[in-house]
């Protein structure tokens, strides 16, 4: 009998100091493949959809360690450079969960506090557009992306290198942008509130931002081959890794094929987004949240507070973000942060329960086969979840109408924006493709549960939503970055915006041949009179000119900046000006009225109009 005891207890020893690497293999992903299947599960994927693959960069990892790696394509296409151990990646908005963790650290510190207004940890009147000056924004906010501030005008997304700023507070003075909306009434996602963040952790830790990430984050983890300043300054070594590495967009139809060469993507805001680094310094930064030894915080406690809900969706209880991390529902949910530039894609995700986690590096921009497809190899789908099995259907609302996203420019001249782009139109269960969009694919929305609903697309792009109403009570869709609200009266924004830019290329056009004819007859010195009605002809240049200012408003107002901005603003204001008091003239001249005179003293008259409509007063104000 005390052998058999004896037995037992050493069996139980055994068991007890067993790594649990080596019987890891006996455990399963949350989609059902175990975890010694995992790496050639993923070759296996990317193999089926290699015909759309540039380069990949993927790793595995769990609570002890790195369970698999894997890298797949080129990094270099032209000249056959396979991607390996080496290449360095753009991490995007991944980016911001450096941010995110700095934030953490001087909270257990105590020197950061949730509850506090930011504006005390900022110089006396740093915040200049504050709408709601009366309302509390604390770092919570921040982190959740609902202080209410909407998109910056002043954000040049495509600088080259010699426009970005001399410091943190110089960037995040000159790209403020306008508080639109309540504290706390909508997500909309803000790369300048992270940037407002990372200066507050300058300011509390009385370090550079970038030191304090290579002290406190990079160094515990080994994170050599990582950069994060702006000019990738900090690491010689990435820099000129950087120079090798190639982007391109790929598809399975070539034509639509793009080499964008090296194609830095220069971050002005660069907290929100300038890591570049290789898969392996990724992964150990990914791995270092469900790490047993947690690197990050002194106290598990500082984690176990970071991995709880900080918002959630709608009057629900399931979690939209977690101090920073965005939840995102497979099978179970995950945490994480995905990342785009202009070049590359990212994406990090880990189920905080299990503690299996990828992250995913490509070099291309906006890509999703792999960088969401990989994630739900692992993870699942979100119709297998409990949450969607506990949550039926139970009647299906009519969500038709018009949905405008809160991360949008909201007010000021620049709303105009929304009406380019961002809106999309439901009818039913299905979003029409306007655009004939070849390479995306419809985009359709699928009814999962109560409330809940998934976007997807045939590009691979998985997109969890959370059916709601906003604080006036209209309808809206939460994602876990964005509200898209429900605002049928954009319909007509739309259709305005539109037409006013046709209307203007058409006078355009008119306005050319008017001039042409007037040329050749002059140099010909024959044929008939030239006669035009000189009001006409001035209002046809009025419109001709503002439908110019406003596309190149709305389609370069990033990289011109405040300057253009001012300056098409006054543009429109003189034009707007000179056009009302045409129309008037046009209705005077009794002595030569005409209906096409009537016609045109309303399109005078309509310009005024819609330069007010697109909230030209506003303008002064941010």
């Amino acid at each position: 009998m005390k052998k058999i005891v004896a037995g037992l207890v050493a069996v139980l020893l055994m068991v007890m100091i067993m790594p649990k690497n080596v019987y890891a293999s006996e455990r399963m992903t949350p989609s059902g493949i175990s975890y010694k299947d995992i790496g050639a599960k993923i070759d296996a994927y990317t193999k089926e959809y290699e015909a759309g693959l540039v380069s990949v960069g993927t790793c595995v990892f769990d609570e002890t360690g790195i369970i698999c790696e894997g890298y797949y394509g080129y990094s270099d296409l032209e000249d056959e450079v396979p991607a390996d151990k080496d290449t360095v990646y753009e991490w995007g908005s991944t980016s911001k969960l450096l941010v995110w963790v700095s934030v953490m650290q001087l909270k257990e510190q105590g020197k950061l506090d949730f509850e506090t207004d930011i504006r005390e940890y900022l110089p006396e009147g740093f915040l200049t557009k504050l709408q709601y000056e009366d309302e509390t924004i604390t770092m919570l906010n921040l982190m959740n992306h609902n202080a209410g501030f909407q998109e910056s005008m002043y954000e040049n997304q495509l600088a080259a290198e010699d426009e970005l700023y001399g410091s943190l507070e110089e960037a995040v003075k000159a790209c403020e942008c306008y508080q639109a909306y309540h504290v706390g009434e909508h997500t909309a996602y803000s790369n300048w509130g992270t940037a407002l963040a990372a200066l507050i952790v300058e300011r509390v830790s009385g370090m550079s931002y970038v030191d304090y990430v290579r002290q406190n984050i990079f160094k515990p983890l080994g994170m050599e081959h990582t950069s994060v300043g702006m000019h990738m300054e900090d690491n010689d070594w990435v820099r000129k890794q950087r120079e090798e590495l190639k982007c391109y967009l790929r598809y399975e139809q070539e034509e639509y094929n793009e080499n964008y060469g090296v194609c830095h993507s220069w971050v002005q805001l660069y907290p929100a987004g300038s890591a570049i680094g290789t898969t392996k310094d990724l992964a150990k930064f990914a791995q270092g949240f469900v790490a047993e030894d947690c690197p990050f915080f002194e106290c598990d406690e500082t984690r176990d507070e970071m991995f709880d809900a900080s918002s959630f969706y709608g009057d629900s209880n399931i979690a939209k973000n977690c101090h920073g991390l965005w939840t995102e529902q497979f099978q179970v949910q995950t945490l994480g942060h995905g990342g785009n530039t202009g070049g590359c894609t990212a994406n990090l995700q880990l189920d905080p329960k299990s503690g299996l986690g990828i992250v995913v590096l490509t070099n291309e921009p906006g890509e999703t086969m792999f960088c969401t497809g990989l994630v739900s190899l692992l993870f699942g789908n979100v119709t297998d979840s409990e949450l969607v099995k506990n949550n039926p259907v139970t009647e299906q609302m009519d969500i038709s109408g018009t949905y405008v996203p809160a991360r949008t420019i909201a007010r000021g001249f620049g709303s105009a924006s929304r009406y380019a782009g961002g809106s999309f139109f439901l009818t039913e269960s299905e979003i029409p493709d306007v655009f004939d969009m070849p390479l995306t694919g419809g985009i359709q929305m699928k009814h999962i549960g109560n409330r809940m609903w998934l976007q997807t697309s045939e590009s691979g792009m998985s997109m969890f939503l959370y059916e709601s109403a906003d604080t006036d009570g209209n309808l809206q869709f939460e994602m876990m970055s964005t509200d898209y609200v429900q605002n049928n009266g954009s319909i007509c924004g739309t259709v305005a915006y539109y037409a006013f830019v046709l209307f203007g290329v058409i006078c355009i056009v008119v306005f050319v041949i008017k001039g042409l004819l007037f040329l050749i007859r002059k140099i010909r010195k024959r044929g008939r009179t030239v006669t035009t009605d000189k009001r006409i002809t001035l209002q046809q240049a009025i419109q001709a000119v503002s439908g110019v200012i406003l596309f190149c408003l709305i389609s370069v107002i990033g990289p011109k900046g405040y300057t253009f901005a001012v300056f098409s603003c006054i543009m429109a204001v003189v034009l707007a000006a000179i056009s009302f008091l045409n129309g008037i003239f046009l209705l005077w001249d009794k002595e030569r009225a005409k209906l096409k005179q009537y016609v045109w003293a309303v399109f005078g008259f309509g310009y005024t109009a819609v330069i007010v409509w697109f909230q030209l007063y506003d303008f002064v104000h941010i």
